[in-house]
């Protein structure tokens, strides 16, 4: 059965005002866009290029998109069938009504996946790991990312506009849950001062400076973190 916080976020994904304003809240604006775009620019450089990718959780399907640009045969997986028709108003080819947590796929289907802004909405991310596992074949690839800190971790600001709190994870304990679902990591990449919603919030002169400061301070203080991760036989 799922759990209370789970069937919270699929209720809230599903309004049509959410999918619709999904990308205007979070990436709006000149900001918006520089962060949006490192995003996803952060996310390619991590997934092996021309395999078949199962991105789940895909939202509007912006990272979908991006990956069947550059020749990726990606399926854009989300329980929200708002989300999907967004995705698919985008051009995004092949998308999958899917339950994150049970995936309509079969095991090893894909040579990679990718899970942006979606583990965070859980503190265990055990279940989704090993279903991820199943699907992607071993020594495929998945890329995905966790919060470290936040403060909606403690309280759910905006609640009605960006849903309940999200989920902090350390880095040791993320390594764990990650070993016991079947992966093995391969790179952690740590960024952000604060939440890229604040980033969003600031002139671009300014978040491009905290950008910078990001290289030059030590990596614990960063709040966020984009994985790498290898499936393991």
């Amino acid at each position: 059965m799922a759990s209370r916080a789970v069937l919270e976020k699929r209720s809230f994904y599903q309004r049509l005002e959410i999918a619709e304003g999904y990308e205007a809240q979070r990436f709006g604006g000149r900001t918006g866009r520089h962060i949006l775009r490192r995003e996803i620019d952060l996310a390619l450089s991590l997934i092996p290029a021309g395999g078949r990718v199962a991105d789940v959780g895909s939202g509007p399907g912006i990272l979908a998109e991006a990956l069947q640009r550059r020749g990726d045969r990606a399926v854009a997986c989300d329980t929200s069938l708002e989300m999907l028709r967004i995705a698919r108003q985008r051009s995004v080819r092949d998308t999958v009504q899917a339950d994150a947590f049970a995936l309509p796929l079969v095991d090893g289907a894909f040579d990679n996946a990718s899970s942006i802004r979606l583990l965070f909405h859980f503190q265990d991310v055990v279940p989704l790991l090993t279903e991820l596992r199943r699907v992607v074949r071993p020594g495929g690839t998945l890329v995905c990312d966790t919060y470290t800190w936040s403060t909606r971790s403690l309280v759910p600001i905006g609640r009605q506009r960006w849903g309940s709190k999200v989920a902090t994870l350390s880095s040791r304990r993320f390594r764990e849950q990650a070993s016991e679902a079947g992966w093995r990591v391969r790179e952690e990449r740590r960024c952000f001062l604060v939440s890229p919603f604040v980033y969003r919030l600031l002139p671009i002169p300014i978040a491009l400076t905290l950008e910078r400061l990001e290289r030059r301070v030590p990596s614990r203080l960063l709040c966020r973190s984009f994985w790498r991760l290898e499936a393991q036989s």
